[in-house]
């Protein structure tokens, strides 16, 4: 009788532990649905929030040089990256017609160091009047508006073709993410024609920042490097 009650009991027990397991992988979380349409995102006819095209160029009185822009959302991003001859930045020259497509390479710290406090009049003054140095906070609103994770991620890079290393993007809202890499001391690149890092006006510590790389994981945030890519965002 003790043995029939100790089966009975055994059975009822993993018949409980089977139905909950079957009620935990019902309850379990779905994938998020991607929702993601460019033609509400960053549609490419209309006006903006500024009362000018979604997309155009605009000059910059410094220099003359002209750039194009998208608008994403409420945001208007340069579509290029930034050529400005400021302070501490360098043109890349070892590779023909590299600061032409990919732009120049900046530091925004004092004494162009890649480790000490910002330098808080070239960070006011790098990008043209009416454009600003993105936080970190803008970058990550960019990535939310363009679907989050290594989708957005797809949907900013450019769909040129920079070899085999580099996977090109479908540049949904014409961003043109350029893997520009960044620039080490000793004169030489670092992921140059694989992804993306740009700076960002966030401080990290007293001593550094924070840079948004752009790489197939997303968008994510690392310390600086010592000279990298900037790309402007409107004010």
């Amino acid at each position: 009788m003790r043995e029939s009650f100790k089966f009975i009991l055994f059975a009822v027990l993993l018949v409980g532990f089977f139905s909950s397991c079957t009620e935990d992988s019902s309850s379990a979380p779905e994938e998020p649905v991607d929702t993601f349409d460019a033609s509400v995102v960053c549609p490419a006819e209309g006006v903006n929030a500024y009362g000018e095209p979604n997309r155009g160029t605009f000059t910059d009185a410094r220099d003359g040089q002209v750039y194009k822009y998208t608008t994403i959302g409420n945001q208007v991003w340069m579509a290029e990256n930034l050529k400005f001859n400021a302070p501490y930045s360098l043109c890349y020259d070892e590779i023909e017609g590299f600061c032409e497509t990919f732009g120049r390479f900046y530091t925004l710290h004092e004494n162009g160091e890649d480790l000490s406090h910002f330098d808080q009049e070239l960070l006011d003054t790098i990008c043209p009047a009416g454009w600003r140095v993105p936080s970190v906070d803008d970058w990550n609103i960019l990535a939310n508006n363009m679907g989050g994770g290594g989708n957005a991620i797809s949907r900013l890079y450019s769909s040129s073709n920079f070899g085999e290393r580099y996977k090109p993007g479908s540049d949904d809202c014409a961003f043109n993410s350029l893997p520009a890499g960044y620039w080490l001391k000793n004169g030489d690149l670092s992921s140059v024609y694989i992804f993306s890092s740009y700076w960002t006006s966030t401080a990290k510590t007293a001593h550094s920042s924070f840079c948004s790389s752009l790489n197939e994981g997303g968008v994510t945030f690392w310390v600086n490097h010592p000279k990298m890519s900037i790309r402007c965002v409107k004010n």
